[in-house]
């Protein structure tokens, strides 16, 4: 076929949008990640004291879920179990490289989820062994470890310092994960050339993380809540919405200086002009975050505001990226009708994270007085 710049060979036409039911689910539920880090961090640093339970809970709740989307995505779903018993994790004659999925589902998803449910288990332990002694439910006696006092809760602290630092390094990796996914399909132009993607998903995540702990915590409060936990978390908030705002524009600036001019700048017009988008409203999360602070039922708001941001951030990411031809020199129209029968299989995904967060909130308190 002809083509306004000459011919167009077929391996230059933009290939059917790589989306599958899971792949929105991760940008959700790889939150569960980063509310996993928060708290951690708050624990190392001593802040945050009273989010820390439900950031806990919301994230093993979520990154429970994660693994289903490497094992949603086998074409065999009957072979699923050889990610585990059969990780390639080192290149082969007859399967050269590395799978990162294999690498991420069987070895660092398993590695940070025991991690991170030891350190919940640990932290919940002496409360629980309280809640035991309230109900007599033998069910928070064996959750308790056997931590039935304070003395032994104090040196249960001493531990969960050590593993929440290692736990944190499994948990950052899959903070980025399918941003790493993206930057590694080189046949795709936007993705092959977005070089800040994956700084730009990690923030993107946290202000998703973020928006879903200031959620919980309205909940939790019965719409009451303390201003010691939601002032921090609107900070962080503000500030992974400023990030990400920085991060775009210096990746607009990026494609300028290296595309500026040219019929590759020309194509990422369209990814640009949503970038602008998401920045407004991650501009608006912003000030939003920062009046929150002395209005306190503003901070209802906010969380939306950001959620809008990130959808519209990674809907430009995963759909508008692949409207581009491979060569990045021309624009091809991308069908999305067929994304809608889809979207009952992504709710179910996200919807069984809330069950799970539902469960855990039934045995392990949300808020803890006297044992942060």
């Amino acid at each position: 076929m002809t083509y306004p710049f000459g011919y167009l060979y077929p391996n230059e036409f933009v290939e059917p949008v790589v989306w599958l039911p899971t792949v929105f689910a991760y940008s959700l539920l790889i939150s569960g990640a980063d509310l996993l880090i928060l708290a951690m961090v708050s624990y190392l640093l001593g802040r945050l004291k009273k989010a820390i339970p439900m950031l806990l809970i919301a994230g093993i709740s979520f990154f429970a879920t994660v693994l289903l989307g490497p094992l949603a995505d086998l074409r065999n779903p009957d072979r699923a179990t050889l990610m585990f018993a059969h990780p390639h994790l080192s290149p082969t004659e007859a399967n050269p490289g590395v799978s990162l999925i294999a690498l991420q589902g069987a070895v660092l998803w398993t590695a940070a989820f025991l991690l991170a449910a030891v350190f919940t288990l640990l932290y919940f332990s002496y409360p629980v062994y309280k809640k035991y002694l309230a109900t007599r439910n033998p069910l928070y006696r064996v959750l308790s470890l056997g931590v039935s006092s304070e003395a032994r809760y104090a040196a249960v602290g001493k531990a969960l310092k050590v593993l929440a630092l290692v736990t944190i390094i499994p948990l950052a990796f899959w903070a980025v994960y399918p941003a790493t996914l993206f930057v590694m399909q080189t046949s795709n132009f936007v993705w092959n050339n977005w070089t800040l993607l994956p700084a730009i998903y990690f923030a993107d995540v946290f202000l998703t993380a973020t928006a879903i702990a200031i959620l919980l915590h309205w909940a939790v409060r019965w719409g009451k809540p303390d201003r010691e936990v939601l002032s921090p978390l609107l900070s962080i908030h503000g500030a992974a919405a400023m990030a990400v705002t920085a991060l775009l524009l210096l990746q607009v600036a990026i494609w300028e200086n290296k595309f500026g001019g040219s019929l590759f700048y020309n194509s990422l017009q369209p990814i640009v002009q949503w970038i602008y988008y998401a920045v407004a409203l991650f501009l608006a999360t912003f000030v939003l975050s920062a009046a929150a602070s002395r209005f306190t039922p503003l901070s209802l708001v906010v969380p939306f505001t950001g959620f809008a941001g990130a959808v519209v951030n990674k809907w430009n990411i995963i759909i508008n990226a692949q409207a581009v031809s491979k060569t990045g020199a021309g624009l091809m129209p991308v069908d999305v009708g067929h994304l809608l029968a889809e979207i009952p299989l992504m709710a179910a995904i996200v919807a069984f994270g809330v069950f799970i967060l539902a469960v855990l909130s039934m045995i392990f308190p949300l808020e803890l007085r006297g044992y942060e």
